[in-house]
């Protein structure tokens, strides 16, 4: 496993990783990369990712880390043309909570979370790369929006939450799940589990996946016409890059390296996309001068708008 932050390796959970026999032909566009938060967002910490935005595009909930606690999940809205100082989600207050992900019509939104899955429990524990991470352990969490605002958390079903190492949520148009799971103890993979009247389906390990090595935190357009996810599998050098898969008539693309079809500037983890799609926004550690802070955790955004239309994913 490449060597990664105590911060990153709770909140982001890279496992080892995988391998691409894909090859793009995409010349760079080199758009700007811009910092979202903290700079653009007021309030935040230097420990902030996995941005979900509402429908509207005016409310966005993140996982910030502050000090010495635990990293939980908050909300900051847009008004008069910029965002509001971030405050803790009302459901997120007493336990570690990470990954928001809105359902694309924003009625609900899902998360990862430690939290003890009984009232008399503890945090779960977890365990992946041959590892038990104590009380670092996560299932997905749903709440749902009302007049009256959100409701309590319900765990999902024992079929997405097979075991204690499930994280990043993410919701297509149908209601049907991405999320990433490590299985008896080894390196993560993304599963989907289709949504079919109203219940979850056995899920299934998505086709770019490879035994050998790890893949984790999906981003799914609406219409699953692409997916977003991160791997350190080559071409990624000493990092975690990330990749897109196309829909075809026969399944997935092979995975193209985003570091090599848009920026060196392109990579690391937690993939979200802004609500019209045309905005990618991803977490690393380099910070505005480019300077790599282990301590710290960034989100940047970029236009991927130019890709999705040369693969014909965006009109």
């Amino acid at each position: 496993m490449m060597k990664i932050s105590a911060i990153l390796a709770y909140c982001l959970l890279l496992p080892s990783f995988g391998f691409c026999i894909a090859k793009d032909t995409t010349t760079k566009s080199n758009p700007e990369i811009v910092m979202f938060a903290p700079g653009l967002v007021p309030g935040t910490s230097n420990r902030v990712m996995a941005p979900a935005f509402a429908p509207d595009g005016k409310t966005v909930y993140f996982g910030q880390v502050e000090g010495s606690s635990p990293i939980n999940i908050v909300v900051s809205y847009l008004k008069n043309s910029a965002w509001t100082k971030p405050v803790t989600a009302r459901f997120s207050k007493n336990y570690p909570d990470l990954e928001p992900a809105f359902d694309p019509h924003g009625k609900y939104l899902i998360f990862a979370s430690s939290r003890p899955t009984t009232p008399v429990d503890s945090l779960i524990n977890g365990n992946w790369n041959g590892k038990e991470w104590h009380r670092k352990g996560g299932n997905l969490w749903k709440v749902s929006y009302s007049g009256k605002g959100w409701s309590k958390p319900v765990r999902l079903p024992e079929v997405i939450n097979k075991n204690s190492s499930v994280f990043s949520p993410a919701v297509a148009g149908d209601g049907s799940l991405y999320f990433m799971r490590a299985d008896s103890g080894g390196v993560f993979h993304i599963y989907r589990s289709q949504y079919k009247n109203g219940q979850y389906q056995t899920p299934v390990r998505a086709s770019f996946c490879l035994d050998k090595y790890g893949d984790f935190d999906p981003a799914v357009a609406p219409d699953e016409s692409f997916l977003i996810f991160s791997s350190p599998r080559p071409p990624a050098q000493k990092s975690t890059d990330l990749f897109i898969v196309f829909r075809t008539p026969t399944g997935w693309s092979d995975p193209i390296d985003l570091r090599q079809a848009i920026s060196d500037k392109v990579f690391g983890v937690e993939a979200r996309l802004s609500p019209d799609l045309k905005t990618l926004y991803f977490t690393n550690q380099m910070n505005k001068e480019g300077v790599k802070v282990t301590t710290d955790s960034y989100i940047w955004q970029v236009d991927i708008s130019g890709l999705l239309k040369g693969h014909g994913a965006l009109k």
